[in-house]
């Protein structure tokens, strides 16, 4: 009988275990507080300056987040020392889960998912794949000669370069903006004599690389826009309570805010009735704002 007992018992805490499981996946989670918001928003918009095409290269069929001057370094460095301010939005994973989830909102394919956001890991700290090469920048250069297999020889000032993979950059054809990176030197034929120069694979963004990295920025700028109607939907809430704490008779003017948050919806539902309702009480207690919006609406005021 005590075997017995002990087995039902069992299954009833079973069951109780499996319902209060089920009843807490099926609970909608805690809404987000105002600094939770607040930092969800600036981390997605840090985000969406980093996913810029002008933060990236192609090196080897893969793409790098490459900086490329003082200037992004600076931009990067300040991103930095705001997100060490934060103090609700502290946990890596979250911060990887609301990157993953807007890449994966833009649209684009598994393989590019790939690309751009590295694996969760607890010890590397870097959300994007980094390349350790120096990076040469030439802002304009002249094309000497176009080589077979897509190859080419520039000039920048009195430097030649050969440049391999040259055309799969989306500003090749305009000669400005090359972004390149070192691979030793190339020897190759000038007429009767041969001639070594220092070669470098071209690390420029095609066209298709520049769309999908302006793809994915959006999709952080949408998200941290979201975000933003959140975080005032927020505001105007907790403003309003603030009025309807104090919108007493001996505050005219909190009524009147009180009255306009009513009649607006703006931090509640919107009702009318009661919106003019603390509108007629806010002017009785001496509210220009309030007796000139009653008059505005042909009503009389106390």
């Amino acid at each position: 009988m005590t075997k017995l007992w002990l087995a039902l018992t069992g299954r009833l805490l079973l069951c109780l275990g499996l319902l209060t499981a089920v009843a807490g996946r099926g609970s909608p989670p805690a809404e987000p507080g105002q600094q939770m918001l607040a930092e969800q928003k600036h981390f997605m918009e840090c985000l969406a300056s980093v996913y810029s095409p002008a933060f990236w290269i192609s090196y080897n069929d893969s793409l790098y987040f490459h900086l490329r001057n003082e200037a992004q370094a600076q931009q990067l460095e300040s991103m930095k020392l705001a997100r060490a301010k934060y103090v609700a939005l502290t946990n890596r994973e979250a911060r990887y889960d609301l990157a993953a989830r807007a890449i994966a909102a833009s649209g684009v394919n598994e393989s590019w998912q790939k690309q751009l956001l590295l694996p969760f890991s607890a010890t590397n700290q870097n959300l994007t794949p980094t390349l350790d090469r120096p990076l040469l920048v030439v802002p304009s250069y002249k094309l000497l000669q176009s080589r077979p297999g897509g190859d080419a020889l520039i000039q920048d000032g009195g430097s030649v370069y050969f440049v391999m993979n040259f055309g799969r950059g989306a500003d090749d054809a305009a000669c400005t903006n090359a972004l390149l990176i070192r691979e030793g030197v190339k020897t190759y034929a000038a007429g009767d004599r041969f001639r070594t120069v220092d070669a470098f694979a071209n690390v420029s963004l095609s066209k298709e690389e520049r769309a999908v990295l302006n793809r994915v920025a959006a999709a952080f700028q949408k998200r941290a826009a979201i975000l933003g109607q959140e975080l005032a939907t927020f505001n105007d809430r907790e403003a309003f309570e603030a009025c309807k704490a104090r919108a007493t008779d001996s505050n005219p003017y909190m009524e009147y805010l009180l009255a306009m948050g009513y009649l607006e919806g703006k931090g509640t539902e919107k009702d009318e009735r009661l919106g003019l309702d603390w509108m007629n009480r806010a002017a009785k207690s001496g509210s220009g704002d309030a007796q000139a919006y009653l008059q505005k609406l042909g009503r009389k005021t106390p």
